[in-house]
């Protein structure tokens, strides 16, 4: 069925009171939306009707708060159906592709552009496939739109995470227009539905990009829960759930982010954060419940802590949607970065295409380098500092300059400076996420065989780089190389580049990058480095840092932070298992993020009186990983049950 378009004239939602803030410093000017009035508004932009089993409606709204640019890459891109990948057993286009071509369609009610819609053509930037910072969408469900829910109860508002959009909340597991999901799962729809059907009104959001700025994303937060007030006229508040990265937004917004201090005065980053700071509206008292559904409140250090992951979205060039995630590193050698053999046309993938296509397929080409950011370091005043373009330092390892697009190299979480000079990250909300939690989880030594099937570091990553050493002619396995280091000092090498380094020495020598010898002639070979965690914070604006020195406005009627203390169902869904001190022992979190950083109310509730966190805060631990929470009967049922005891 063809979505049906209804586009307006913009319809002004109400107004505010302009934002009391005076442009950006000249310096830090480029890296703002252009506005010359910012005010406390949003619009209507327009309305998209989606086919009948998909949403009932999707608003898009404009801001017209101070934005910071967001950028984007493959890897962050709104997809249109015709760029999804398809094959006969991942068939995205057919289940998710119509999805996410409705967010490029709603996106396109501004930019009104036929690249939305026409196969092979290019959309210009920005546009519908990388809409600019003050846009989001607003999705209804069905009974919602049409008005059949309890418009007299408090609405809610569903708020996604990173790698997600609105639509995990309606079709956890795709939908292909006739009911069925991905891969015949069980769980066909969404918490939406499961609202609706208790007679609530349920909105979504979709943001522009589901990596993105923190801040942004709570002055799209705010701005919904205004529109929704106004579609609720009898209904004094909303109430909100933030699942995983989406909680920041939310925990920016409620702890009065106009108000943080303790940014640097002098340092480039803490000065970008406390200019986006300020754009964030001031806390209105609109918020009847906040659900904190699993989210990194004090930080996440997982792909720091745990390349394999990195390796594998760099590497793989079936990877999408996994192709989404954020990457770590500064550069690569490519013996990490390997295709596991020669370029075949079936296995190249036209979204996810990896990185190290042509390169690492083949023992000799190991130690060959990709580079996904050019930046080398920090200056006196916090910049970054590059001694090369990105596009020069692959061709230099072997790349055509053909085969370059900077899209497609600047993956890292650091980003890089372009050719113009300026700054670019499509992980700004990412880096802003980044915190060391090794002072609460130490790195373990996990090399012993009774962790070679729970550490997914030891039965994922490390045998991977142990196989890539040897030399494999005729099927006779020759120990032609080896991993210097224990297993925690390569793991460590992400926090500290310069002090614990992660060397392989090969037999075979090739001028390329080596480093050095051992005493059997040996070459060295560095293959893991980048800027650090510090570096990452620091490029973050420090948010975490900011963000735990304050609690939710004490206005704030209820807080429920909701998290899981298990890795789930799936042992694919295993990534974080530093919490564990033994292999049977409780995982101290979700699989993904630790328990400290998801159960925080204490954080949530300083300056909060005894009596205050007593009455209207609470937190509760359920048996499932971060990747089922918010799309588990179990954890909807606990969610309705808190509404419907504040009714």
């Amino acid at each position: 069925m063809t979505p049906t378009w209804k586009l307006s004239l913009p319809t002004l939602a109400l107004l505010y009171a302009p934002l009391a803030t005076a442009a950006p410093p000249a310096d830090l000017a480029p890296y703002f939306d252009t506005n010359a009035a910012p005010a406390n508004t949003y619009q209507v932009v327009g309305t998209l009707t989606p086919p009948s089993w998909s949403w009932g409606q999707i608003e898009l709204l404009e801001g017209k708060q101070l934005f910071r640019g967001e950028y984007y890459n493959r890897r962050t891109e709104k997809l249109r159906s015709q760029d999804t990948y398809q094959s006969s057993d991942y068939p995205l286009r057919t289940y998710y592709g119509s999805l996410n071509q409705q967010l490029v369609d709603a996106f396109n009610l501004y930019y009104q552009n036929s690249c939305a819609t026409t196969a092979g053509s290019t959309c210009p930037v920005p546009g519908p496939t990388r809409p600019e910072a003050r846009f989001a969408l607003l999705h209804k469900g069905r009974k919602t739109a049409a008005r059949t829910c309890n418009v007299n109860l408090t609405p809610t508002l569903l708020v996604h995470g990173a790698i997600q959009d609105a639509n995990v909340w309606l079709f956890p597991n795709g939908n292909d227009g006739t009911g069925k999901a991905y891969g015949g799962a069980a769980q066909v729809t969404g918490f939406v539905q499961d609202l609706e059907a208790k007679n609530r009104c349920v909105y979504a959001l979709t943001f522009g990009n589901f990596h993105g700025d923190n801040f942004n994303q709570a002055i799209h937060v705010s701005n919904a829960v205004k529109r929704i007030k106004a579609l609720h006229p009898g209904v004094a508040r909303v109430d909100v759930v933030a699942w995983s990265k989406g909680v920041l937004s939310v925990d920016a917004w409620l702890t009065n982010a106009p108000t943080w201090t303790g940014f640097s005065t002098t340092r480039f980053f803490e000065r970008l954060a406390a200019e986006q700071a300020k754009a964030v509206p001031a806390y209105d008292d609109s918020v009847r419940s906040y659900v904190a559904l699993s989210g990194p409140h004090k930080g996440i250090d997982l792909n720091f802590r745990h390349p394999i992951h990195t390796l594998t979205i760099a590497s793989t060039s079936y990877n999408a949607p996994v192709g989404r995630g954020p990457m770590p590193w500064t550069y690569f050698s490519a013996f990490q970065c390997v295709t596991w053999g020669t370029d075949v046309p079936w296995y190249n993938n036209p979204y996810a295409e990896s990185v190290c296509e042509g390169a690492g397929g083949t023992w000799l080409d190991y130690f060959r380098r990709i580079y996904v950011s050019n930046i080398t370091s920090l200056d006196s005043t916090g910049k970054p500092v590059s001694s090369s373009t990105l596009q020069s330092l692959n061709v230099g390892q072997g790349l055509s300059s053909s085969a370059f697009s900077f899209d497609e190299y600047n993956l890292s979480l650091f980003g890089s400076v372009n050719d113009s000079g300026k700054y670019v990250s499509a992980y700004v909300g990412q880096l802003q996420t980044a915190d060391d939690l090794r002072g609460t989880y130490p790195i373990p030594d996990r090399s012993s065989s009774t962790w070679s099937s729970v550490d997914p570091d030891e039965s994922r990553y490390f045998s991977w780089v142990s196989q890539k050493l040897v030399y494999n002619p005729y099927n006779i396995y020759v120990a032609a190389g080896y991993l210097d280091s224990t297993h925690p000092q390569c793991k460590t090498t992400a926090y500290d580049p310069a002090g614990s380094p992660c060397f392989a020495y090969h037999a075979y020598n090739t001028n390329q990058n080596r480093e050095g010898y051992d005493s059997l002639n040996y070459g060295k070979y560095r293959i893991i480095h980048g800027l650090g965690m510090a570096a990452a914070k620091e490029m973050g604006g420090k948010f975490i840092t900011r963000l735990s020195e304050r609690g939710l406005d004490s206005r704030l009627p209820s807080l429920y932070v909701l998290y899981g203390n298990s890795y789930g169902a799936s042992t694919d869904a295993r990534y974080e298992t530093d919490g564990m001190t033994c292999p049977t022992c409780s995982v101290k979190g979700d699989g993904v993020l630790f328990e400290a950083s998801i159960a925080a109310m204490d954080q949530l509730t300083q300056g909060w009186t005894a009596t205050k966190k007593s009455t209207s805060a609470k937190q509760e631990g359920m048996g499932y990983g971060h990747l089922e929470m918010g799309v588990t009967p179990a954890v909807w049922n606990k969610m309705s049950a808190h509404f419907g005891s504040l009714d």
